[in-house]
């Protein structure tokens, strides 16, 4: 057993390595259109960007699950980790579009590593391995970061320069790795883990997890639009300054600071978890319908509401994850890796859907479009059967 201090500083170092990937996850799609006088690309370019960084963190995570499983969840997450800070640093030097977007799928493969072996670390933290309060846990600080990210790194970019304000993003995350590295507990060496082919091939096929993963990929659209889109779109469509744009973009993080937590103990007290898996989606459609309206006041509403669904929405799809295991212990990770990679790969085409759209079509049309596209996705959480309990 940890001591209560040992296990503060091991909590402490992820739950600030979550803050800082958040900020690495969000500030470019923050700060993009200073980047975009320097760099070239519009909205075009940006979708580029998001797309190819959800490809990397999208393909990777079973790997990374692979790898957790193997040489065990620390030292995955302290690799992941500096793989993603050095490629951030190393964006703070690149100048086009093709070098940002290569930069940002190392980037993402960072991150791949580092969420799922991070969420089974804090639940075995937790008294009891409890999913749902690990994983709300885990979810809020990304939502700390994401306020640093959407609008703090404005602020700092706009101060600094957006190349140092990159370059200390990234410096942030390598110490983060450190951090890590003294004070999370070694993984247990004793333990032989060897990934066995017709067990994994059981998992990867398992069709509670694909319909899971399949709707989860609803949430994604919603966020992924929110959180890369809405400051861009309130700086160059609606002319607002950059921090009012990212203040208001930032609520879609604000707000599932408590709602992940909430959804969190709500999770381990249900047994029945697809209702409100089913009104979560519809709510992220309705936020993406919000911005829409050409209005301060709707794109606020449509982050704010985005951020409520997302925060119990994710908190319940990795969880379940978890829960719906039904191999060896050993494999909760590549499960929970398994649900996140089907919405992170598909997490590709929303950026694209959505410049697309707006280069055809304008803004309005691609958040109704979008909002549409979310809709789609409530088929698969129909799908699935009631019982999600381990």
């Amino acid at each position: 057993m940890l001591s209560s201090v040992q296990n503060r500083s091991a909590m402490g170092s992820l739950i600030f390595a979550r803050i800082i990937y958040a900020v690495n996850w969000l500030n470019v799609g923050a700060i993009f259109y200073l980047m975009s006088p320097d760099v070239g690309g519009g909205v075009s370019g940006l979708g580029t960007v998001n797309a190819v960084f959800y490809v990397g963190i999208g393909l990777m995570q079973i790997p990374g699950g692979v790898l957790a499983a193997k040489w065990g969840p620390k030292k995955v997450v302290v690799i992941g980790i500096f793989l993603t800070s050095f490629s951030v640093i190393g964006t703070s030097l690149a100048s086009t579009i093709p070098e940002i977007a290569a930069l940002r799928l190392l980037a993402g493969a960072g991150m791949a590593l580092v969420f799922a072996p991070g969420v089974v670390i804090v639940a075995n933290l937790i008294r009891g391995g409890k999913s749902g309060v690990g994983v709300g846990l885990f979810n809020s600080a990304f939502d700390v970061g994401g306020l640093a990210g959407l609008f703090g790194w404005v602020v700092i970019a706009m101060f600094v320069g957006w190349r140092p304000s990159l370059a200390m993003s990234g410096a942030l995350g390598v110490v983060t790795g450190v951090l890590v590295a003294l004070f999370v507990p070694s993984d247990r060496s004793e333990v032989e883990f060897a990934v066995r082919a017709k067990t994994l091939w059981s998992l990867l096929k398992d069709r509670q997890l694909i319909l899971l993963g399949l709707g989860t990929l609803g949430f994604s659209v919603a966020n992924t639009i929110i959180s890369g889109f809405m400051v861009f779109y309130l700086a160059d469509s609606l002319g607002f300054s950059g921090e009012v744009a990212g203040l208001v973009a930032s609520l879609v993080t604000v707000v599932p600071i408590f709602t992940a937590l909430w959804g969190g103990r709500f999770y381990d007290s249900l047994t029945r978890h697809r209702p409100m898996m089913l009104l979560a989606l519809l709510g992220s459609a309705a936020a993406l319908a919000l911005g829409a309206l050409p209005s301060i006041y709707a794109a606020a509403a449509s982050s704010a509401l985005g951020g409520v669904v997302s925060g119990i929405g994710y908190t319940f799809a990795f969880a379940g994850a978890r829960d719906l295991n039904r191999t060896a212990p050993e494999y909760d990770t590549l499960a929970i890796a398994w649900v996140n990679s089907i919405s992170l790969t598909g997490s590709f085409l929303p950026p694209v859907f959505f410049s697309y759209v707006v280069e055809l079509q304008g803004y309005p049309q691609a958040w109704m479009w979008s909002a549409a596209l979310t809709l789609v996705f409530l088929i698969p959480i129909f799908l699935m059967v009631e019982e999600w309990r381990r």
